[in-house]
């Protein structure tokens, strides 16, 4: 039976019900899933970062070569047996690092199958990501194949995502949050997501644990939900086997959302809480089991700056943090097509303003959590080049903290939630709202039709080549995979404005006499008393006392 907040049912029919999970989920996921398939498909094979390895990786793992041997032609790296047309993926990179050059210097992609000898630079990463995206490489070839295997990663992350979309969906007061999610989600995040990357996994799987973990700090019940629960340890399991860092991904993530005495007490009571830190614990030691075990970490071909004492590494990054914001919002290619700066500069304000805004108006564990995972934000990139730059060189890339970059703006849009939990009836704040989703809606457009002019036509020649005169094209056509985009941002943008504007449930009182703000009962609690429809069932089966408007409590109890 689901559990709702008594007498909310007419209320519920008055006000509209939200949503059932799976109806959100399957909307998020087929507007997330579009918008990088559009990426995915526009991007040419092998334009993203050390695609190609990833690709050789692949294709060995499902085949049973999940290390490969020493390579014998470049340091660090691993010859692996795949087929001739995965082994040709190293050759197809032929415009990286050169914005002037279009993408039809690319040759055919043959469809041989037979075997090759492959050096790949990520011959030693944790093989889950890959036993997953390489599938389809086992019953297809040539350019079917690649694509396949960009398909069945967007899929699987773009699923992730929208699982996160669930958890956030049915927090008590969820406009901002939602809309941060629209902010989280950057045009760079798309373009990973539409490659074969695994750190496209690692940021959906980060993105889908917070918001899990939010979801069950946010709804103070008695009992976590086992569905709960059970979402919690995927998404930890499977972030915990993506990269080396990912590990302490996890850990700032748990210690943003659960530092609370009260809560943790509660947590620590619950069955269903102990079986996933238990999944949790296991794959967090397969994870450290398998990068300490292969060598992972092991120099590879030293990059710029190897040498340098840990102390200027330290310095040199911690002042390049605050100037990566392209590699945050759009740095394309092999990071030689940063978007435009007047996107970079839009979008990164709202990530700031979100921010700032939490810090000033939030207030305990939540503004706690988004200040933790800033001052990570700052720190993290610097102290791990600072470590590791004497033996690898200057190695760190601004889209290896986009995971933790994406829980922090979510973090905000949570707090800001809390803090002004019926704002969404102020007809100012709907247009504010509203203006924002059109502006993400712009700036992804634009983003991509940017990055196409890269590959269509070279950076250097005008906009009217790209259409008069193309020298590459995307299967059907740019134009198609534009508008597919362009529809997918509309109909999110929609659907966005839509459930922010659900009401806003009650908030519990529990045994302390403490309301879910951290406040004491009767201090002005702003909230309303339309309940949930939505509420799990194992999650609110004890009576639930809540407060009203005025901060004050009904007679009856919640059920």
């Amino acid at each position: 039976m689901t559990g709702t907040t008594l007498g909310a049912t007419d209320r519920t029919r008055a006000t509209g019900a939200r949503r059932p999970g799976w109806q959100v989920f399957l909307m998020a996921f087929l507007v997330i899933a579009a918008m990088a398939g559009s990426w995915a498909m526009t991007s040419p094979l092998e334009s993203a970062p050390d695609e190609p390895a990833h690709t050789i990786h692949a294709a060995a793992v499902v085949r049973g070569e999940f290390v490969g041997a020493k390579s014998s032609v470049q340091r660090g790296a691993s010859d692996v047996e795949v087929p001739a047309w995965a082994a040709q993926t190293t050759d197809l990179a032929c415009f990286a690092f050169d914005p002037g050059i279009a993408a039809n210097c690319q040759k055919p992609v043959t469809e041989s199958d037979a075997e090759r000898t492959a050096t790949t630079s990520a011959g030693t990463y944790n093989p889950v990501y890959y036993a997953v995206v390489g599938l389809p490489s086992l019953v297809l070839d040539g350019k079917a194949a690649l694509y396949a295997m960009r398909g069945t990663s967007l899929l699987w992350c773009s699923a992730l995502l929208a699982l996160g979309v669930v958890a956030l969906a049915g927090l008590r007061a969820r406009t901002w949050a939602l809309g941060a999610f629209a902010v989280a989600v950057t045009p760079m995040v798309l373009f990973i997501l539409g490659s074969v990357n695994p750190s496209a996994l690692e940021i959906s799987a980060t993105v889908m644990l917070f918001c899990w973990l939010t979801r069950i700090a946010e709804r103070r019940a008695p009992r976590v939900a086992p569905s709960h629960a059970a979402a919690v340890a995927v998404s930890g399991a499977l972030l915990a086997n993506t990269r080396s860092i990912a590990l302490l991904w996890l850990l700032l993530v748990a210690v943003a959302t659960l530092l609370d005495l009260r809560l943790l007490a509660r947590l620590v009571r619950d069955r269903a809480v102990w079986i996933a830190a238990a999944v949790l614990a296991v794959a967090a030691i397969a994870g450290l089991a398998w990068t300490l075990g292969s060598n992972s970490l092991g120099p590879g071909i030293p990059y710029v700056g190897a040498g340098t004492s840990h102390l200027r590494g330290f310095v040199h990054m911690f002042a390049l943090t605050f100037q990566n914001s392209d590699g945050y919002i759009g740095l394309f290619g092999w990071i030689d097509t940063p978007a435009p700066p007047s996107t970079v500069s839009l979008w990164g304000g709202l990530m700031l303003a979100l921010t700032i805004g939490a810090l000033v108006f939030g207030r305990g564990r939540r503004r706690r959590g988004v200040a933790l995972l800033a001052v990570a934000m700052v720190l993290v990139p610097p102290v791990v080049q600072g470590f590791a730059v004497t033996e690898y060189g200057y190695i760190w890339q601004a889209r290896y903290v986009l995971a933790l970059l994406a829980c922090m703006v979510i973090a905000a849009g949570v707090t800001l939630d809390h803090a002004f939990p019926t704002a969404f009836s102020n007809a100012r704040v709907r247009w504010l709202f509203g203006l924002m989703l059109a502006t993400l809606a712009v700036l992804h457009v634009h983003s991509s039709i940017w990055a196409l002019k890269r590959y269509v036509v070279g950076a250097h020649l005008g906009w009217r080549a790209m259409v008069t005169e193309p020298q590459w094209q995307p299967p059907l056509g740019w134009p198609v995979w534009v508008g597919v985009l362009t529809l997918a941002v509309i109909v999110g943008g929609f659907l966005l404005m839509r459930a922010a504007a659900a009401p806003v449930a009650p908030l519990p009182i529990d045994g302390d006499g403490v309301v879910d703000d951290d406040r004491p009962l009767g201090t002005g609690t702003t909230t309303t008393t339309a309940a949930s429809a939505e509420d799990d069932a194992t999650a609110d089966t004890a009576p639930t006392r809540i407060v009203t408007a005025d901060g004050t409590a009904p007679g009856h109890e919640a059920r």
